[in-house]
């Protein structure tokens, strides 16, 4: 829509125009951000699948390496060889 406006004009008119092209400049910014809000979820879901892909699967150890169990706290031998025996000294 197109307004002709005179030196002598009415004002409403201008005040008219100046929010239509506010409307125009914020319906373009709008535009855009659903563009990227787009963009985002897809990158975010393609994200997610690798994701739960990786997540899911079973750890691959480098060849040779065996993962043991962390026994500070567990009664075995290696562990009784240097710990408190009550009395104040520890015994090897």
């Amino acid at each position: 829509m197109e307004f002709t406006v005179y030196p002598d004009g009415d004002p409403s008119i201008r005040q008219e125009g100046f929010f239509e092209s506010k409307v125009e400049s914020l319906e373009k910014k709008i535009k855009e951000l659903e563009y990227e809000n787009a963009v985002l979820s897809r990158d975010y879901n393609e994200v997610a699948e690798r994701v739960k892909k990786l997540a899911s699967r079973q750890p691959a150890w480098p060849k040779g390496y065996r993962p043991h169990k962390n026994n500070r706290f567990h009664k075995s031998s290696h562990n009784r060889k240097f710990s408190n025996n009550g009395r104040g000294d520890i015994t090897r």
